[in-house]
């Protein structure tokens, strides 16, 4: 039986095409060295490097990191949507949807539920690729009615650790299990990241059946954070397989 597929988070793109090499089965792009705020925006350039790849490359599309001031993030003003909105548009040209390529995006209101206004608008311009709700998802207080949210943007998946941000999938894995079965059916793909190791990958990709839906995620980071351990891309990937 087929091992989750394991989707990458690189901040290079000599990294994607590392952990391509390695055995990566999708690439989520971020802007160089954004890992420290989760991920941001990356140029067009950056993406531009990988025209070759062969598995699919999703990128993320985040104007700036948690504010300095608050702990209420992903809350976006009327410039950050514009920001969000022309980064869509000059990105999506050297994407390819034939190879599944596609955006990952969130915004919520201020009473922690998603903004439906801002995520729509935002689908819609990205169409024809498809789109991940992002790690915004596990600041919602109701996991079902967060899922219905999602699948009426038209939301193709979610990347969650099952729990609030900052936590893990290991530590969250209870409401994870029922994040997957609200997303069941097809209804939602579902991306598990958030402090995955080759050390409780395999503990949390017993919890799920292949063909469930279900992607493993993971930066598979060198201790430092400075770029891709292909040592522990490698112990990863073995670990599913096991």
């Amino acid at each position: 039986m087929a091992p989750l597929p394991l989707e990458v988070a690189v901040f290079s793109a000599a990294d994607a095409l590392t952990a391509q090499s390695l055995g990566a089965a999708r690439i989520e792009l971020n802007a160089a060295a954004s890992y420290p705020c989760g991920g941001l925006t990356p140029s067009l350039s950056s993406l531009s490097q990988l025209s070759s790849l062969r598995v699919p490359v999703r990128v993320m599309i985040r104007p700036r990191g948690p504010p300095p001031t608050t702990t209420a993030d992903f809350i976006y003003t009327a410039a950050e949507v514009a920001a969000m909105r022309a980064a869509i548009a000059a990105l999506k040209p050297a994407l390819n949807p034939a190879r599944g390529d596609g955006f990952v995006f969130g915004a919520l209101t201020p009473t922690a539920a998603v903004d439906a206004d801002t995520c729509r608008e935002l689908v819609a311009c990205a169409r024809p690729l498809l789109c991940v709700f992002h790690r915004a998802f596990d600041a919602l207080p109701d996991v079902e009615a967060g899922v219905d949210a999602l699948v009426r943007c038209g939301f193709a998946g979610v990347l969650t650790a099952g729990g609030p941000v900052g936590g893990g999938c290991a530590a969250n894995a209870e409401r994870l299990a029922q994040v997957v079965a609200c997303c069941a059916a097809g209804r939602l793909e579902v991306v598990a990241g958030g402090g995955v190791r080759h050390h409780n990958v395999g503990a949390l990709a017993a919890r799920f059946a292949p063909g469930a839906g279900v992607w493993v995620h993971s930066a598979a980071l060198r201790a430092d954070g400075t770029g891709l351990d292909e040592e522990e891309l490698r112990k990863l990937l073995a670990a599913l397989a096991a």
